[in-house]
């Protein structure tokens, strides 16, 4: 079998004020012309379709057009799952019509995990729920944590599975190998739940043929070659400038799996510039681009003047500020007590600004203490 294995489409995010959905528009229109002649079976979104459980009516107008058409023109199956940013039960409305079509919504957990056999394959649909929900939903007081969660819904899964046959399971959650550092995450992935709750083995995944997942937002496989997230269709935080994303194609069968990347450029890309704003301002781009400025002192009205030159310019920040507020004093409260006003001063100045005062700069510094004392008194 031959799939693409997509996810996070975060249809109508919001990124630093910028609406993303003229670009997801782009990349979705070019996705399913560039799908045509693949000769898919089928095609799974791993939840995270809208980024909002209650999305605005753009965002629900663009998933009906992209669905409709990856329905009508690529002529495959499509299985979508609800993720974390959904609403579960909106995901699903209406989803025993469209399933007469040949697009299957699994917005909400079941007791029994749903299961759609298409050519002779077997995909398992595990919507995202929290323990609370799947607690209430399987009667099961033990079901505390995402792990908890996995662990029931797969032993379930277990008790019919033929490990003859192809079975695909799509998810979207927080797996790991071992650690949580064993993958890469991003700024704009909305954490699962509070503390380590929210991590789950990759382990629990090893009796499937396939696992599609959802949720991180860099395409990467977790331990095996056949558990794979697909990431995000475009760059959502300035965490994710240096991520590639693709689109995975999975050639799937028995014992073997090929996975290759679709790339698909983006409308505009998501960049950082690093520099001093003299140089950056003779400049121009349409991209997103967050600046690091390595300027000493603060420019005035710095973000109106490069947005002249960089209308899409979503962030700015300078850098010696950013290092300067990890920084502390080196004194104790007893030198501060021992030391005069103007070097205190100096003692400030130089921690903040990484310079030393010049002997003339003292002097002033030394004269504008002595007036203000004597203003004072």
């Amino acid at each position: 079998m031959k799939l693409l294995h997509t996810a996070d489409w975060h249809l109508g995010k919001i990124v630093n004020e910028f609406s993303m959905l003229d670009d997801q528009r782009y990349f979705l229109e070019t996705l399913i012309e560039k799908i045509k002649p693949l000769e898919l079976d089928l095609i799974i979104i791993a939840g995270d379709l809208y980024d909002r459980s209650l999305p605005s009516k753009e965002a629900v107008a663009l998933a009906d057009d992209i669905l409709t058409r990856l329905i009508k023109e690529v002529k495959v199956p499509v299985l979508v799952i609800a993720g974390n940013h959904d609403s579960n039960e909106r995901i699903e409305y209406g989803s025993q019509l469209f399933t007469q079509n040949g697009l299957y919504m699994e917005g909400t957990v079941k007791p029994i995990t749903n299961k759609v056999t298409i050519n002779g394959v077997n995909f398992y649909l595990v919507p995202f729920a929290d323990p609370a929900q799947v607690r209430e939903i399987v009667g099961n007081p033990d079901i505390r944590t995402m792990e908890d969660i996995s662990h029931h819904q797969i032993n379930a899964i277990k008790e019919t599975l033929n490990p003859d046959e192809l079975n695909v399971y799509i998810g979207h959650g927080y797996v790991i190998n071992g650690q949580p550092q064993s993958i890469e995450a991003s700024d704009s992935e909305r954490p699962l739940t509070i503390g380590t709750a929210e991590y789950v083995p990759v382990e629990l995944f090893e009796c499937f043929d396939y696992v599609a997942l959802g949720h991180i937002h860099k395409p990467q496989k977790i331990k095996y070659e056949h558990i794979r997230y697909s990431g995000s269709i475009l760059k959502y935080s300035k965490s994710e400038v240096f991520h590639k994303k693709q689109i995975s194609i999975v050639d799937l069968e028995k014992g073997r799996v090929s996975v290759s990347p679709l790339y698909i450029e983006a409308k505009r890309d998501m960049r950082v510039i690093r520099g001093y704003f003299d140089d950056i301002i003779s400049g121009q781009s349409d991209d997103y681009i967050f600046f690091e400025l390595e300027d000493n002192q603060l420019i005035s009205d710095t973000m109106n003047r490069l947005r002249q030159r960089y209308p899409y310019a979503m962030g700015l920040e300078y850098l010696h500020q950013r290092d300067n507020n990890h920084s502390k004093l080196s004194h104790t409260q007893d030198d501060l007590k021992q030391l005069a006003y103007p070097e205190l001063f100096e003692a400030f100045y130089e921690e903040h600004t990484e310079t030393n005062l010049t002997e003339h700069e003292k002097k002033i510094i030394k004269q504008a203490f002595h007036a203000a004392e004597r203003s004072l008194s």
